[in-house]
């Protein structure tokens, strides 16, 4: 019981719950708005499967740094062999990538590149810092126009607006992220901003992010892509996001950096509710 709950553990389950739900925002703010019972079903398990597999492939090449920062996950506390970590990544991502050809040739195609960058990333472009944060941005942002493409069957301009506040504010929580990872990041080399220019530094770029999203949000609505039902939900997350951004600037160290990060989550599943009500009502 316990290694199987290692194996699910690992595949970190509230970040693909969040990339499906970023999958059915891309079909709310999508033009014709439509999806079929079975891509509804294909595209949870395209969400899961693939972001399952980059969290394991997250932890196999961090295994060394988690003996540091994260001893208690699966790999570093000796529950899943290295070894078999591969080949449970490489199982998933082949389901991915099946279930997205079953949808369409497009959503195959957006599937198999955000894939491949994870894997980049994971594999070497963590050590670059601030590029690789962005990195990791653009692949959070691939759900929505995997979803929007879903719905129309092709890739649309709309999508941009909608994922600029989200590449803004993932990016701000990477870097964040990076100062509660310092130690970790010592031994594998990682060029972090918390590890290069400090932790202060690292809390006002994350913060300027923060409130450059905050700054966007507006603009959807603004543009008439959704409804008036997007800017009280939205400003929940806004609010939420300077929050944060105050939390961390007061105090950057470890402990605080974990809490932030962990509540940006909670301010992007808001604002993607925000999306969906907004894009659908």
């Amino acid at each position: 019981m316990k290694l199987l709950k290692a194996y699910v553990m690992i595949t970190r389950p509230p970040n693909g719950i969040l990339m499906f739900v970023g999958v059915l925002a891309g079909v709310a703010i999508s033009y014709s708005k439509i999806i079929r019972f079975e891509d509804f079903v294909y595209s949870f398990i395209v969400a899961y499967t693939l972001n399952g597999s980059s969290m394991v492939l997250n932890d196999y090449f961090d295994r060394d740094v988690d003996r540091v920062n994260a001893p208690h996950r699966p790999i570093p506390s000796g529950l899943i062999k290295p070894s078999h970590a591969v080949i449970y990544s490489s199982i998933l991502g082949l389901t991915g990538i099946i279930f997205s050809r079953l949808i369409s040739i497009y959503c195959m195609i957006i599937a198999i590149i955000s894939y491949l960058a994870a894997f980049t990333y994971n594999s070497s472009l963590k050590k670059t810092g601030l590029i690789g944060n962005f990195i990791v941005s653009l692949i959070v942002s691939a759900p929505f126009i995997f979803g929007a493409t879903m719905s129309d069957g092709y890739i649309s301009d709309r999508i941009i607006v909608f994922i600029i506040p989200v590449i803004l504010s993932n990016t701000g929580r990477e870097v964040i992220k990076g100062i509660a990872d310092v130690e970790g990041d010592i031994v594998r080399r990682v060029n972090s901003i918390a590890r290069v220019k400090g932790a202060g530094k690292a809390a006002l770029a994350g913060s300027i992010l923060y409130l450059l999203a905050v700054l966007f949000s507006p603009v959807p609505y603004i543009l008439g892509c959704v409804s008036e039902y997007y800017l009280p939900i939205v400003l929940i997350a806004d609010v939420g996001f300077i929050i944060s951004a105050r939390k961390i600037m007061k105090r950057p160290d470890k402990e605080n950096a974990i809490k932030v990060k962990n509540e940006t989550l909670l301010w992007m599943f808001i604002a993607l509710i925000a999306y969906i009500l907004g894009g659908i009502l």
